[in-house]
């Protein structure tokens, strides 16, 4: 019994591994939230307006590839500051109109779940400025952005790609383990 134990606790780590966990925030402003998004109000068009809180949406993986979206849309003129962890190693941040559109049906998901891919819009100002009133800043490899955002309608998007290991690594890893569990089982029998 002892090696099903270990081939489930094994199992278990594989499961939990493949999941991505959800962000955290630090070093916000005093009353500021960092919460999971999914409203009805389309983002990107300045229409969550919603002050006080820092947005993220759990996008898709693909490719080996796991994408969150962050954003700051605030009623009216509003400023944050945050630096905020993921549990992978970052590939990438793009944080320029560009880069975000042409993303958008890649990474995208169906925020509402009504059905209806209409849930990124795009404005002229959607992406930080990149100035001496808007910074991002990462190191490839690491896992924290840090951010320092002056926003006004429609906010300041980013979209934070994750390197994720390839099925093949958790394959690796439930045979290790069903490995260690069968030489336990060995020793246990001696």
């Amino acid at each position: 019994m002892p090696t099903l134990s270990i081939l489930g606790a094994a199992l278990a780590l594989c499961a939990g591994l493949a999941q991505a966990a959800d962000p955290t925030a630090s070093g916000m402003p005093s009353g500021f939230s960092f919460q999971e998004y999914s409203g009805a109000a389309a983002v990107g068009n300045g229409n969550v307006d919603v002050r006080d809180v820092l947005w993220y949406i759990d996008e898709q993986t693909v490719g080996g590839v796991k994408s969150w979206y962050i954003f700051f849309d605030p009623a009216g003129v509003q400023s944050t500051t945050a630096t905020i962890t993921f549990d992978r190693p970052i590939s990438n941040v793009l944080d320029t109109k560009p880069q975000l559109d042409s993303t958008n049906t890649t990474y995208g998901i169906d925020v509402d779940g009504d059905t209806v891919f209409d849930d990124y819009q795009t404005s002229v100002f959607i992406a930080p400025e990149l100035n001496a009133f808007d910074t991002v800043s990462w190191v490839p490899g690491g896992n924290t952005v840090t951010i320092s955002w002056n926003a006004v309608d429609p906010g300041d998007h980013i979209r934070v790609l994750l390197e994720v290991p390839e099925p093949s690594t958790y394959a690796l890893l439930g045979v290790g383990g069903l490995m260690l569990a069968l030489a336990t089982r060995r020793r246990q029998r001696r």
